[in-house]
């Protein structure tokens, strides 16, 4: 089987195996006891395996007021546990200035993360982070045939690397749409509208949870009657929200 760098294509020219030190990371970012614990406990090794660039992938820059787009990394890092998941990424992210590409690996899984930033007007040396987008926990299969091809990075077109990144978080981000209509869309969504759907949802699931847990303490029945109904009409919110999105997004 193919390994996910495989599917990246790194250009030759762009691909390094370059160590990490954890300690080196830990001193850029200053983080608490709690998240020093968690770094060091739970990340086994971090590699900068590519840098994409004018050099070696032929794509513009993007430099202005706002956004520094020079040089694109990415970043392997192997886990020992993912239980604290959500803090590693945020703050890997944090730890560099420019905008990177990180592929989370434990066992057989694997978690595309990226991260759109803009400058920090305060301190040069550091990048704000604006967003950030991660696949679900996936494991390199038919399911995900399609990502896996729109993950090669020498064919993604682009006038300058902002826009490369931003078709990237695109494909990466749209990884998420498998386990919500069963597939991996034809057309590949803005990340920004997606993750507004995908808020919606959540929220949607969050409201049928309470009801479900009212519904659980319920002694009266014209209460469990009331409850049942916003139990069903929250049911059919999420399925219609899925089914719009299936329709959008399936059919060419």
């Amino acid at each position: 089987m193919r390994n996910i760098l495989e599917y990246l294509n790194i250009p030759k020219s762009g691909k390094t195996k370059q160590r990490i030190a954890l300690k080196d990371i830990i001193e850029q970012l200053d983080p608490s006891a709690k998240e020093k614990r968690i770094l060091s406990s739970e990340i086994d090794s971090i590699y900068l395996v590519g840098v994409l660039d004018l050099d070696t992938i032929r794509i513009q820059s993007y430099i202005d007021e706002d956004y520094r787009y020079e040089s694109i990394y990415v970043i392997r890092v192997m886990l020992k546990s993912n239980a604290h998941f959500a803090t590693i990424n945020e703050r890997l992210h944090m730890a560099f200035p420019n905008p990177v590409i990180i592929i989370f690996q434990w066992e057989e899984n694997i978690v595309l993360s990226t991260a759109p930033k803009r400058i920090n007007k305060n301190v040069n040396e550091k990048s704000v982070v604006e967003s950030i987008y991660t696949t679900n926990i996936f494991i390199i299969d038919d399911k995900h045939n399609f990502l896996l091809k729109h993950l090669n990075l020498q064919t993604i077109k682009a006038l300058n690397l902002k826009v490369f990144y931003e078709s990237l978080t695109d494909y990466i981000f749209s990884e998420r749409l498998i386990e919500l209509i069963g597939e991996y869309p034809k057309q590949i969504p803005n990340t920004s509208d997606l993750k507004q759907t995908i808020k919606l949802i959540e929220s949607e699931k969050a409201h049928l949870n309470a009801h479900n847990e009212s519904y659980k303490q319920a002694s009266m029945m014209a209460e469990k009657m009331e409850l049942h109904m916003k139990i069903q009409k929250t049911h059919k919110n999420i399925e219609d929200i899925i089914l719009n999105l299936k329709e959008a997004l399936l059919h060419e």
